[in-house]
């Protein structure tokens, strides 16, 4: 049995390590877009603030380290560019070598994430998300000697990113469109949240939109310019649904692969999990 495994972190490396204590013979690969294959999420805005001091403290597992103990695969900065369902194979770009190889498999899981949502703003290119370690590290440079910083988004993501970005001593604005931060919070019980973020000094600017971004400011709606040598946009994701699509899997209209209840595809030998599905 061969199974192959598109995407690692948390639901790509939950089904391998659960897959190989299910099955001691089975030959799991696993294929990660970026460098790291096991990372601490949560903790990639703890490290911007400096929270967590070092690095390599959002670093879990390595493709060494997990294939010494769970004989696995792991092929990090490996795309996975198509599937041929037909064939049953995936074929998979390495970046570091350049090479474009076919990998045939019995059963396939699917564990792309989600992207983060870029709006067609003018100027949306500069602003920095944060989804990865890569994006961790252009983060921390490009706050190195920056005062002020815009974070687009008041969701989960937007917070954390204003708290710790106050916590780097910078002056921080936070827009959301919504009146309200945390839009799954009621009115009510967001009310602390607001009055905490601005006790610690974030300008925060409720039911404002984003009209541009500049090299040092942030346009909103109104006209208000805010300084911002750092921007962010935290402003939500979407499914990374599209390998699953051009294979002609079901996939919602709204976004998202469809599966049943136990995580099966419309391909019998396709599962997928996380935020893709």
């Amino acid at each position: 049995m061969r199974i192959v495994i598109i995407g690692g972190v948390a639901g790509g490396m939950s089904a391998a390590t659960r897959l190989r204590r299910l099955d001691e013979q089975a030959e799991i690969v696993v294929l990660e877009q970026s460098g790291y294959v096991s990372f601490a999420n949560c903790g990639l805005p703890y490290h911007i603030g400096g929270v967590i001091p070092e690095r390599s403290s959002l670093l879990l597992q390595t493709p060494t380290s997990l294939g010494a103990r769970f004989r696995l695969d792991v092929r990090v900065n490996t795309t996975a560019t198509a599937i041929d369902r037909a064939a049953k194979v995936v074929r998979a770009h390495d970046a570091t070598t350049g090479e474009t190889t076919e990998l045939p498999y019995d059963r396939l899981i699917l564990s792309p994430g989600a992207r983060p949502v870029r709006p067609p703003i003018p100027g949306i290119e500069r602003a920095l998300s944060l989804r990865t370690v890569e994006d961790t590290d252009s983060i921390v440079a490009a706050a190195a000697g920056a005062r002020t910083a815009v974070v687009i988004g008041g969701g989960f993501i937007g917070i954390e990113m204003a708290e710790n970005l106050v916590a780097r001593g910078m002056q921080v604005a936070l827009v959301e469109a919504l009146d309200q931060v945390m839009a799954p919070l009621d009115p009510e019980m967001v009310q602390p949240v607001h009055a905490a973020l601005r006790a610690h000094g974030v300008d925060l600017r409720l039911g404002a939109a984003v009209t541009g971004i500049g090299e040092d400011t942030v346009t909103l709606a109104d006209g208000t310019q805010l300084p911002a040598d750092l921007a962010i946009a935290a402003i939500g994701v979407r499914p990374h649904d599209a390998l699953a699509a051009s294979a002609g899997l079901e996939v919602h209209g709204r976004g998202g692969i469809v599966v049943d209840e136990v995580n099966r595809t419309s391909d019998p030998d396709i599962y997928a999990v996380g935020d893709a599905v």
